[in-house]
Order: C-alpha cells, then sequence, then structure tokens
C-alpha cells in the first residue's frame, strides 16, 4: 500500500512539473512573419505595426523573420526572381545572413524595422552597424553558398502556407488568413485574440 502510495506522489509530480513546463512553454506565442524586402505592405506592417508595438509585447512573443513572400528559385538556388527585382532579391538574401548573426529578438526587430524604412538601400550598412552586425562577414554570407542555402530554407518555409498576400502571419505555427489580415492592420488585436485577452496589455 505505502509503495502504491509512494508511485502515485511520484506520477502525480512528474504529470505537475510537465504541466508546468507545457504552461511555461505555452506562455509565449511563436509568431512568424512571412514578407518581403521591398515589399510596400511588408515595410508598412513592420514600421506601422511590429515596431512600435514590440516594447509592449516582447515579454510575451518569439518573432520569427522569414524574408522570402512571393519570390522564387531557379536551378536548386543558381537564380531567384523576386516581385519587386533584383534589388529585393538582394535585400532577402541580406537580411536572412543578418537575422542569423543576430540571436537577439530586439537586435533583430530592431534592425529589420531599421532597414524596411530606409529599404532603398538592400545592404542597409547603417541598420546592420546599429545592430552591432559584423557586415565582411553577412558579404560572406550573401555571396556564398551559405546564403543561398538561407534563401532556400525561406522558400521552403514560405511554401507550407498558403501565400497569397505579403506579408502574411503565422501564430504558433498555424495559418490562418483571417487572423493574418487581422494582424495586418491590428496587430495588438490579433495577439490578444491569439490569447483570448490573456496579457495585461489586451
Amino acid at each position: 500500500m505505502q509503495r502504491s502510495v509512494s508511485i502515485l506522489l511520484l506520477f502525480s509530480i512528474v504529470v505537475a512539473t510537465n504541466v508546468a513546463l507545457l504552461s511555461a512553454d505555452a506562455s509565449k506565442i511563436h509568431m512568424t512573419v512571412f514578407y518581403e524586402h521591398l515589399c510596400p505592405d511588408s515595410i508598412r506592417f513592420v514600421t506601422q505595426q511590429l515596431a512600435p508595438n514590440w516594447a509592449a509585447f516582447r515579454d510575451h512573443v518569439d518573432v520569427e523573420f522569414i524574408p522570402f513572400g512571393k519570390s522564387r528559385s531557379f536551378n536548386g538556388g543558381e537564380s531567384f526572381q523576386c516581385q519587386h527585382g533584383p534589388a529585393e532579391c538582394q535585400g532577402n538574401m541580406f537580411q536572412s545572413c543578418v537575422l542569423q548573426q543576430l540571436p537577439d529578438q530586439d537586435q533583430q526587430v530592431s534592425y529589420v524595422a531599421c532597414q524596411m524604412d530606409f529599404s532603398a538601400d538592400p545592404r542597409g550598412e547603417e541598420c546592420a552597424y546599429r545592430a552591432g552586425v559584423d557586415l565582411a562577414a553577412v558579404d560572406n554570407c550573401a555571396q556564398s553558398v551559405h546564403g543561398i542555402q538561407l534563401q532556400l530554407e525561406a522558400e521552403r518555409r514560405t511554401q507550407q502556407i498558403p501565400l497569397t498576400f505579403v506579408p502574411s502571419i503565422a501564430f504558433n505555427g498555424v495559418f490562418d488568413k483571417q487572423l493574418s489580415d487581422l494582424a495586418y492592420k491590428n496587430l495588438p488585436a490579433a495577439l490578444c485574440k491569439v490569447t483570448n485577452n490573456a496579457f495585461n496589455v489586451c
């Protein structure tokens, strides 16, 4: 009997621990932004929705940037075709290389917002400098097979959702068109809807 009670107690502790871990993991929303470097709507979302509201939601959101959008690769990355021309292809690849160098979320958001605000320069030297990025390493990445691989991975990820509009935003690995459209127009409302108004800022 005592052994059974002990086993039951141990099982309860394990279950409670797993529930606690699950709760901790579920406490943050994973938001994936599928966008393009020179897309006006992408620029509008990043500079008017994401960047201004980041401070309020940064403790509750993990954001992932996928710079590719409606671009296409040919012959395994031998060339890319982008909706807004070759400069956008260059900018998408450069951003992929920079984002890989920046593990910090705040730095990523700051860099992308800066780069999208000054979108005429694909390399975004000033934005990279502000983020503390090693430009030489980024240039090497963007001019190498590694940069191509990053863009091919971005293409693979983008093809996992039914992309009809750029930017598109997915939450917790699930793409919902209505929720994505809401996020584009009103990101705080979308985040609060995802969590049933669980955050203090809702």
